[in-house]
């Protein structure tokens, strides 16, 4: 940011209107001692002349410009923060088992507006720091807790469902609270996204949201997905990918039980995009933390350059005085 630290100066360039005439009135004023019988020689000193007489009054009007804008102090402003307080710290555990290839968000499937939905979600909220999970047969730590939303925004939009996979939802709560657990954050919570039914992995849900609490740590439950059935893709060998109804199966008492054991209330259930997004915005306005920071600015002089442009102006309107403008005497 550049900025100018005494602008009071700049009514100095009043006085630039003043010089201009009184250069004209000189130069009026002016009359040759000299009486020349041949009105030729003349005229050929006034044409070779012509642009010179006025440069001295140009050159004169720049260096006032320059020195008035040294005198105001231009300088390069640079502001930098320190955060004196951490913000939330949040886990995102996805589901990316075969179900949430189901289409019934219509024209994309559970995993697209889950994606697209979560990443709108990180994006709003700048002062805190994510860590990235998902779970189907097994889970898996994407990416740890950090600020770096370029990478966070990346590996999310690479998530993928797994044609094959299960629901280990007990195994990604579990990997999430590891995520959190050692946080110096004031507030530290995972957000649980799933459309089905535990079915794999070592460790019971209802077990892992226990383990959390016990570190202070949130869990809000969201099932994803219309109840009964729904279109499901499949590869057709001759027509391509062609959609069938399935009966997706999703365990909403469990998913309750996560939220009250996890100190959230009730899970919330989204069967469109809009209830989805919805649910999203009401944990953004739930989950906020005051940011308190120290301010430092740091300023960089400029008035040094301008100050160097004004004398070589100086010198050159010695020099055109001295050297390059004739006058008559």
């Amino acid at each position: 940011m550049y900025n100018f630290f005494q602008p009071l100066w700049f009514w100095a360039l009043l006085f630039i209107p003043l010089i201009v005439l009184y250069d004209i009135w000189s130069y009026k004023k002016f009359t040759p001692k000299i009486t020349f019988s041949n009105l030729a020689v003349i005229k050929l000193f006034q044409r070779r002349n012509s642009f010179l007489r006025f440069l001295p009054s140009i050159l004169k009007s720049l260096i006032v410009i320059f020195i008035v804008i040294a005198l105001s102090r231009p300088r390069h402003t640079l502001e930098r923060r320190e955060h004196t307080t951490f913000g939330i710290d949040i886990a995102l555990v996805i589901d990316i088992s075969g179900s949430m290839q189901a289409v019934d968000f219509r024209p994309n499937n559970r995993m697209q507006v889950a994606k697209n939905v979560v990443q709108n979600f990180v994006n709003n909220r700048t002062d805190d720091r994510f860590a990235v999970v998902t779970f189907g047969t097994y889970a898996y730590s994407l990416v740890p807790l950090t600020g770096d939303f370029n990478t966070i925004n990346t590996i999310i939009g690479n998530i993928q469902a797994d044609p094959e996979g299960q629901t280990a939802i007990g195994n990604g709560i579990a990997i999430g609270a590891a995520r959190l657990k050692d946080s110096p954050a004031q507030s530290r919570i995972i957000i649980l996204l799933t459309d089905g039914v535990n079915n794999a992995g070592q460790i019971d849900p209802i077990t892992a949201t226990e383990l959390a609490r016990t570190f202070g740590i949130k869990v809000y439950a969201i099932g994803i997905g219309s109840r009964g059935q729904v279109d499901f893709p499949y590869q057709h060998p001759i027509f391509g990918t062609q959609y069938r109804k399935v009966n997706i199966d999703m365990d909403i008492d469990a998913l309750h039980k996560i939220a009250e054991i996890g100190g959230t209330g009730r899970a919330a259930i989204a069967s469109n995009t809009e209830q989805l997004q919805e649910i999203f915005n009401e944990i953004d306005r739930l989950e906020k933390t005051e940011i308190k920071s120290n301010v430092h600015y740091e300023h960089k002089e400029l008035f040094i350059y301008f100050l160097y442009i004004a004398a070589s102006l100086l010198f050159l309107l010695i020099l055109t005085r001295s050297v390059f403008r004739i006058t008559l005497p």
